[in-house]
């Protein structure tokens, strides 16, 4: 797959290393979803490569999942695994990016959008929910917790903090995403940039975390968005 593409200015000087007005935008938009960022290229979370006059998001998860892939012989390889994970959250980006003020092509950012901030003051989360209920089966945290690792996906260490939430399903895990608390609710903006962010997030743990060795299963209760359900390490970890 071919990572998000993020280009500066037009008529700006092809460049071989990243220009720095540019990749401070895109960090910022990036730390505002909650994904960390690989500096240096040292995974895991985003990593930012020059190419020309633009910038090229990769994904870099821990190096631990390949060698978890290969002792787990389950139905996804190391190489594969790896690939998984880099798409899932490569898509993401795509779709959320353009949620958080960059003019995304697959992703392109212009240079006239960084006069201006990614998204507009609104209104703060409430951070009142734990990230991770009480009661939620012991095994079921952990499983949720060594497959995000091997993801290189953050679990929320507090409330409002940004990563993985796990709520109570009668022991299970029902999944979601947390932005950071610095990315506001802002109500009557379509698209609505915190929204933007979780919905994307939500799509790429089905797959990066099942990549990682959990069981995990969509619910669609009766006029409610579905739901990402874990439910234990996967009979094959990966």
């Amino acid at each position: 797959m071919t990572g998000p593409r993020l280009t500066s200015e037009p008529g700006t000087a092809v460049r071989d290393r990243l220009d720095p007005v540019l990749a401070d935008r895109v960090t910022e938009a990036l730390l505002l979803t909650g994904l960390p960022v690989a500096h240096g290229g040292h995974g895991p979370g985003v990593h930012l490569l020059p190419d020309g006059d633009a910038v090229v998001l990769r994904w870099l998860a821990s190096p631990r999942l390949e060698d978890a892939a290969t002792a787990g012989g389950g139905p996804n390889p190391a190489a594969t695994a790896r690939q998984l994970v880099a798409d899932a959250v490569e898509n993401a980006l795509a779709e959320l990016l353009p949620a958080l003020g960059l003019d995304a092509e697959r992703t392109t950012v212009r240079g006239g959008a960084a006069d201006r901030p990614a998204v507009a003051p609104g209104t703060p989360p409430a951070p009142d929910t734990p990230p991770v209920d009480p009661g939620v089966r012991a095994d079921v945290v952990a499983a949720v917790r060594r497959s995000a690792a091997l993801a290189g996906l953050p679990v929320a260490a507090r409330p409002g903090g940004a990563g993985i939430t796990l709520g109570n399903a009668a022991g299970l895990a029902d999944l979601d995403w947390n932005p950071s608390p610095r990315l506001p609710r802002q109500d009557g903006e379509l698209p609505n940039p915190r929204t933007a962010v979780q919905n994307a997030m939500r799509h790429a743990l089905g797959i990066a975390l099942r990549a990682g060795g959990l069981d995990l299963a969509w619910h669609r209760p009766p006029g409610r968005p579905a739901q990402l359900r874990a439910q234990g390490p996967s009979e094959h970890r990966s």
